[in-house]
């Protein structure tokens, strides 16, 4: 079966975006699925497996709530399009099939985290079922044994209405760099497509247009921003811009800096850990997607292409800093350090992943604070596989914005700085800074 157009009735338009969340975040977050009992609207379809009015179908519907599955595809099918991937670029295409045409193409910053191989035909089987539903969000018939999803009560991300101009940091007729708040995702969420970075800048901060004039329906995303994590985002308004962006981080010519705040100090330097590219079913079926790094390096070059991926930071600065009790945060009597990162390269969940492991978890990161100082190079005995399995059963994704800004962006001349972070700048002077001060006039001249 599929969805096809036309029919049904019409969805009355609604402003999502001057309408006030009903939900901040939704509490009960489920997910419904279904079979259409007819062929016929849509909305009559999500109407009777969601138990609502028709006008809140309607609502799911337009605000992206709502999936069909598409045509089906046989095993032969299936099996034939797995032996003709060609080193994953098409499996990245499908894992971003609801993103605009370019986005999960192949760069330095995600490198191999969707390459597949013989040994994970059961995680494309899986992939292509979850992608063989495609969201539905307009006005449309869908024939009689249609497989349907949906979200009766979809997450709300009140953080969009923050992105008023004033967080918009440059624009060119290529780029848009905005200071993303925090707890607003890159990306769509499966039960809403409007309330994300991209959504929101095009409707709060437009209207764009491209270097020839024409209409920009919805800017590109470049890179992502983790959702509990605010700070620099870079937009751009055409392909070819997604596309310079992209080259620029495969041949290094982009600078991201990155501020943290943990309540241990971050030794200073460049360090190196190895992330596994293969999360096994133990650290990835039923638990949050924590990344796990070792501090050994793999023992051949084939070892490394196959399962690590090398990942590398420096930390210029760490100073001491005073925290405020605001913000839902108290900070209580610890000592707080601000760290100034610089990412060499740039892998998902890279600062959180590399300072846990360093013993430094950044403050409110419940997904990495209970791996805090674990590696996998750590594993060496039954007992120690048990303590990083019990660690790892604690790791909870972050529902408050974390001691993480994407502080500065630098490429292509552009030179970009997000504001104050919610932790304030307040830097308690070291015994040196003081010492400095104490010098006299004649001595400093």
């Amino acid at each position: 079966g599929g969805g096809g157009g036309g029919g049904g009735m019409a969805v009355e338009s609604f402003d999502l975006y001057t309408k006030p969340p009903k939900l901040s975040t939704s509490s009960n977050y489920r997910c419904i699925k279904g079979i259409a009992s007819r062929t016929g609207p849509l909305n009559e379809q999500v109407s009777l497996l969601a138990g609502i009015s028709l006008e809140e179908a309607n609502e799911l519907i337009e605000m992206g709530a709502v999936w069909a599955r598409m045509d089906r595809v046989d095993e032969t099918d299936v099996m034939m399009q797995y032996a003709e991937m060609g080193g994953g670029t098409s499996a990245t295409a499908m894992e971003f099939a609801d993103m605009p045409r370019g986005w999960g193409s192949a760069d330095s910053e995600y490198e191999g985290q969707y390459e597949l191989d013989e040994g994970n035909l059961d995680e494309y089987v899986d992939r292509m079922e979850f992608q063989r539903y495609r969201r539905i969000m307009k006005p449309s018939v869908v024939e009689r044994g249609t497989d349907i999803k949906l979200y009766p009560e979809p997450r709300r991300f009140p953080s969009c209405y923050e992105l008023t101009k004033k967080r918009l940091l440059y624009e060119d007729t290529t780029f848009i760099v905005v200071d993303k708040p925090p707890m607003l995702p890159s990306q769509p969420d499966s039960s809403n497509y409007h309330e994300c970075c991209p959504g929101c800048v095009n409707q709060l901060m437009g209207p764009f247009t491209t270097i020839s004039g024409e209409h920009v329906d919805r800017p590109h995303l470049c890179h992502r921003v983790d959702s509990c994590v605010g700070g620099c985002m870079v937009l751009s308004k055409d392909r070819n811009g997604q596309k310079v962006f992209h080259e620029l981080q495969r041949d290094r010519k982009l600078r991201k800096v990155y501020l943290a705040v943990t309540t241990e100090p971050v030794p200073l330097g460049r360090h190196i850990q190895w992330m596994w590219s293969k999360q096994s079913a133990r650290f990835s079926t039923g638990n949050p997607p924590c990344v796990m790094l070792s501090n050994e390096t793999p023992e051949s070059r084939r070892k490394a292409r196959e399962s690590w991926t090398r990942c590398v930071l420096e930390v210029v600065k760490c100073e001491r800093i005073e925290i405020p009790k605001a913000n839902g945060y108290d900070p209580g009597d610890k000592p707080h350090y601000q760290s100034t990162v610089r990412l060499v390269t740039g892998r998902k969940h890279q600062v959180r992943a590399q300072l846990a492991g360093m013993g430094c978890p950044i403050i409110r990161d419940t997904l990495y604070e209970p791996m805090s100082g674990i590696t996998l190079d750590m594993i060496n005995s039954d007992e120690a596989e048990f303590a990083v399995d019990s660690a790892i059963q604690k790791c909870r994704v972050p529902t408050v914005p974390i001691g993480l800004q994407a502080h500065a962006v630098l490429f292509s001349g552009i030179r970009c700085k997000a504001s104050t972070p919610w932790w304030g700048n307040k830097v308690i002077p070291s015994e040196e800074d003081e010492q400095d001060d104490a010098v006299s006039p004649e001595l400093a001249a």
